[in-house]
């Protein structure tokens, strides 16, 4: 099959770390397929979801369309859509409510045999663990020869589009904390910006080359790759080095009024038995002083005779003061760890385990996931959920969740039950 890469707009609209729900996660560029002959390819989703929370009915509509073009190393891609969200409190007899349109992502990418780029709206990830998961709209490039592995990325990143913001989230469903501190991200192109390069050292990169690779999957709720690392053959070693690497990160704009730079070093280590330990430390530095950025994860991958696969992650993401007065600022690692609360960077330290169980012969799944913040007031979710998929169309989960925290007016003890539905055509 031809790699695909998408040009997607929208129709009909309603809009998540294993349970760090990265937002606007979609089922579409796996049912992608061809318009006639031609190379333009096509596919839809459409969602909707409801339930309670906080003595609050909730409810979401999304419908999505893609069109993709590629030919040779070029693609073109496109993605937009279409919400409609309600939340009515039970208490005020007050109904919050909106329909909104938005784009997901719109880019042209360039594949050669060493290198990448990608030219426009786009989702960007830096190969380190921690400082970006986002969409902005701006430049991507990656060289990769050998073990060796470079990576550029620099944009600006708008409410309008980014997985915090207007459309691309769900936190208008959940907003039971008021005044909460979040990431400020701007109204406008330029407002808030981020450049940022990594240099990575992959040691086994010539084994796993010749063993072979596996794509991802164009089916997000499939593809570990948002919740757990890639899953890889175990060592026979009692210990590898699988990754090394260094990274240096900026945000910068006009309604960023601190600017601050971090640098640091990741690694990822591969223990006998394919436990993954995956650690990061990044010295941040701004007007106010010094601060260091921690994070560790340890990941296992578990398989079983029967076909089945189980999947366990314990994650500590923590901030410690060299000079009084700072913190975290960087506004793009989206951890969102905990499907109501979605704890980010300004609430370090963010403790997370979870553990998710699919089995693939009748494509069902299970997640269970804890997230705890330690940063002024302790917050922490305890989410379930349970899905299924039918005729290889229809996505259904059932989520569940348990939060606790003073900071919630009047339900310092809130719990949560959603259904959600995606059908994908």
């Amino acid at each position: 099959m031809k790699q695909i890469t998408i040009l997607s707009f929208i129709s009909l609209l309603c809009s998540s770390v294993a349970f760090s729900q990265w937002e606007c996660r979609s089922k579409l560029g796996a049912h992608l397929k061809p318009v006639g002959e031609s190379n333009v390819m096509w596919a839809s989703e459409i969602s909707a979801s409801g339930g309670y929370l906080s003595n609050s009915s909730i409810a979401n509509v999304m419908g999505l369309v893609g069109l993709d073009y590629t030919t040779n190393k070029h693609s073109f891609y496109l993605e937009g859509g279409y919400k409609y969200w309600n939340r009515y409190d039970l208490d005020s007899k007050y109904q919050f409510t909106n329909f909104h349109p938005g784009m997901r992502e719109a880019f042209y990418k360039f594949k050669g045999t060493n290198n990448k780029l990608s030219l426009g709206l786009q989702s960007a990830g830096l190969k380190d663990y921690y400082l970006m998961n986002e969409r902005m709209a701006g430049l991507s490039y990656e060289y990769n020869k050998g073990r060796w592995g470079l990576q550029i990325v620099g944009g600006s990143v708008s409410t309008d589009f980014s997985r915090n913001g207007i459309f691309c989230n769900t936190c208008y469903l959940y907003d039971i904390i008021p005044n909460r501190s979040l990431p400020d991200i701007g109204s406008q192109l330029g407002q808030t910006n981020v450049a940022a390069l990594t240099l990575s050292f992959l040691p086994q990169a010539e084994k796993s080359k010749k063993k072979g690779a596996t794509s991802a999957s164009d089916d997000e709720f499939e593809s570990f790759s948002d919740e757990f690392a890639t899953v890889e053959e175990a060592s026979k070693s009692f210990a590898q080095v699988m990754e090394l690497g260094l990274v240096a990160y900026t945000e910068f704009g006009s309604q960023i009024d601190n600017q601050f730079y971090t640098g640091g070093l990741y690694l990822k280590l591969e223990l006998l038995g394919g436990i993954n330990i995956k650690p990061e430390v990044l010295l941040q530095t701004d007007s106010i002083g010094l601060g260091v950025v921690s994070i560790v994860s340890v990941e296992k991958n578990f398989f079983m005779n029967n076909g089945h696969k189980s999947s366990l992650l314990l994650s500590y993401v923590g901030f410690t003061e060299l000079d009084e007065g700072t913190m975290a600022l960087n506004r793009y690692s989206n951890i969102l760890a905990g499907e109501v609360l979605r704890l980010d960077a300004p609430e370090l330290p963010v403790y997370l385990c979870a553990y998710k169980h699919q089995i693939p012969k009748t494509k069902a799944h299970f997640k269970i996931q804890y997230a705890q913040s330690m940063y002024t007031e302790t917050m922490q979710e305890l989410d379930l959920q349970v899905g299924k998929t039918f005729f290889k169309h229809l996505l259904v989960n059932a989520i569940g969740g348990y939060i606790k925290s003073d900071l919630i007016p009047n339900y310092p003890e809130t719990y949560l039950g959603r259904i959600e539905m995606r059908f994908s055509f």
